[in-house]
């Protein structure tokens, strides 16, 4: 064995690569990636901070009708994904989308006009295809998959329990987190595109599933999970104790229902906290936590936690509630609780550890349950077949990705079909519906085609975007906020929206490598701030990786057969710069740095059509 061969047996690391293309451009795009509708914040963010809010605002609304509720309480799975959490602190995109969002407007003319924006197939002046497509529930799963039925020529009629539209956006989000009325206003452009509403209508007891089988040729079912769950614990199935839910539910109606001044809430999640937080707001004097949970195992957003804290919220963790405490007439005088020391066991089974001798007593004259939602299965009433639906753990069984059941013509999606999730995910699921609906009554398969141009740009990029500091809108201040149920979180000023849009990292713009100018120096490498650069031998990539493509590439830039070489005659053949796309920041160090222009920063823009 030769010198060279020996050095590589000993030290030579194989590398797993791909060949960029449009898609993995793409899927760059944290954000957009991250979002279940693929709305793309980078893009409007990037609108945003160069004064375009037009643009911004198109781009937030074009793949979402609900994108001003959004802009105000959605869950924001795109900061989760965001590259920009990798650096520092994530950037804050939902308080973006909602200065685009006030800035276009949000009575029932601006969404109107908003409904041109849409990236949905059709138009907003389709021409009737005679077909005929119920929605149970007026929720944003039901609304959005009317929204793009409607526009496909489709009539859709939409049937409602309540006596107002939104469902849980409505019934379910206290106003101290969304107004009703920009609720009802984004619900009303549906109405205004053609949705016809039947308010007050249960199904079940008002029209049964049978009767909408036959009237119509698809019935799609987006009711939401309207009952809470109960806790089997001595005293709690009393009718004074709490269901958080329906609880909300008379609330966020600004209806009364009288509580203690003691308040226990049994808990852990965002729901528990609406109820908690609410109760503060509903005259409560003393408002305190229950859950098994630690503070880092709740499921509650940490602003939740955080924002429940500050308005004086206890919480008490690591405990089970074991009995509901009453006095000699029955009234609710404490709830009993024991200690836990774990909540999982070692195969992250629900197998809670109690601590012996542990029980003691939390005082209070008002107990809440938010433990869970279930599904009211009541829709079910009269419906010839109902025994050839399947229910999985209390909700609908449904397709992944088609919102498909397991009765033709019978489409789910929501959190009757799928559980507990957040808005965005439900706008999706509606989406879903719709299209299968269309592709079942029409045959129709739609999809995207994907085009993208890449533009050079300067590698000399003002570095600000690095240094300006993370920030959330202000909000009111505890001591006033408790005493109102105005909106908690301001808007951004002008200045602050600018400022957090210049945050973007701008995923769409990649350092590119020019092989034939490369002089193999090395500064591209020793400059990056991050390290995500590499320049390796070619025998230290796995060139038949996926399709071989790697292969391809080596073989078309050399003009040679690689796969008839050895080791020592790959290793000497030239080398391959590696980019860790989890690392880069797009600062464009390395194409300033590079003395050939071999490095360029190229941005991908990308446009979509619907093709079927």
């Amino acid at each position: 064995m030769s010198e060279i061969s020996q050095v590589i047996t000993a030290y030579k690391d194989i590398y797993d690569v791909v060949i960029p293309d449009l898609d993995y451009y793409l899927r760059q795009i944290d954000c957009r990636d991250g979002c279940p509708v693929n709305t793309d914040p980078r893009a409007y963010m990037i609108a945003l901070h160069a004064g375009n809010f037009l643009e911004g605002y198109k781009i937030a609304r074009g793949p979402n009708p609900f994108a001003s509720i959004c802009g105000m309480i959605c869950g924001a799975p795109c900061e989760m994904s965001c590259r920009r959490d990798r650096v520092d602190k994530t950037l804050t995109i939902r308080a973006q989308k909602r200065y685009l969002d006030e800035w276009f407007g949000l009575d029932k003319e601006a969404h109107i006009k908003s409904l041109e924006m849409s990236y949905a197939r059709g138009s907003t002046h389709p021409t009737p295809n005679g077909l005929r497509v119920a929605c149970v529930g007026a929720g944003v799963a039901s609304l959005t998959a009317a929204h793009d039925l409607l526009r496909l020529g489709y009539a859709v009629d939409v049937y409602e329990m309540m006596r107002k539209p939104g469902g849980m956006l409505v019934y379910g989000v206290p106003a101290y987190r969304l107004k009703n009325e920009i609720a009802y206003n984004e619900c009303f452009a549906i109405e205004h595109l053609g949705a016809k509403m039947h308010y007050n209508a249960k199904i079940g007891r008002d029209i049964t599933l049978t009767e909408l089988q036959a009237q119509y040729d698809a019935v799609f079912i987006g009711v939401g999970l309207w009952k809470s769950r109960d806790l089997p614990i001595p005293g709690a199935d009393g009718p004074d104790v709490i269901r958080g839910i329906e609880y909300l539910r008379v609330r966020c109606m600004d209806e009364e229902w009288k509580i203690g001044d003691n308040v226990v809430v049994v808990g852990g999640g965002n729901v528990a906290f609406d109820v908690a937080r609410t109760s503060v707001r509903n005259g409560a004097k003393k408002v305190t936590m229950v859950c098994l949970e630690t503070r880092d195992e709740q499921t509650a957003d940490e602003f939740e936690i955080e924002d429940g804290v500050e308005e004086g919220i206890s919480i008490i963790n690591r405990v089970a509630p074991i009995s509901v405490e009453r006095d000699a007439e029955g009234r609710v005088t404490g709830l009993k609780v024991q200690q836990i020391y774990s909540l999982f066991d070692y195969t992250g089974r629900f197998a809670p550890q109690i601590i012996p001798n542990s029980e003691y007593v939390i005082p209070c004259n008002t107990l809440a349950l938010a433990i869970g939602q279930a599904m009211d299965t009541s829709l079910f009433n009269g419906w010839d077949k109902k025994d050839q639906l399947t229910l999985d753990r209390g909700i609908i069984k449904t397709e992944r990705g088609t919102s498909r059941t397991s009765v033709k013509g019978v489409y789910a999606g929501g959190d009757a079909a799928f559980g507990p999730a957040l808005f965005i995910t439900g706008i999706r699921h509606g989406q879903e519906a719709a299209r299968s609906i269309d592709e079942d009554l029409r045959g129709a398969k739609p999809y995207r085609e994907y085009v993208g141009e890449f533009t050079e740009l300067s590698p000399m990029r003002d570095k600000t975007y690095l240094r300006t500091a993370w920030s959330l809108p202000t909000m009111q201040s505890p001591s006033t906020r408790v005493h109102n149920n105005d909106m908690v979180e301001n808007n951004y000023t002008d200045e602050e929206a600018h400022q957090q849009a210049n945050r973007c990292l701008q995923c769409h713009v990649s350092p590119v490598f020019d092989g034939t100018l490369c002089i193999k120096c090395n500064g591209c490498v020793d400059v990056c701030p991050c390290s995500c650069l590499k320049l390796v031998r070619v025998d230290q990539v796995n060139l038949d990786l996926g399709e071989g493509n790697m292969r391809r590439a080596v073989d078309n830039f050399y003009g040679v057969d690689s796969s008839l070489m050895s080791e020592e005659e790959l290793a000497q053949m030239g080398s391959v710069m590696l980019k860790d796309e989890d690392l880069c920041i797009r600062c464009g160090l390395c194409a300033e740095k590079c003395p050939t222009q071999a490095v360029t920063m190229d941005a991908m823009n990308y446009s979509f059509r619907w093709i079927g």
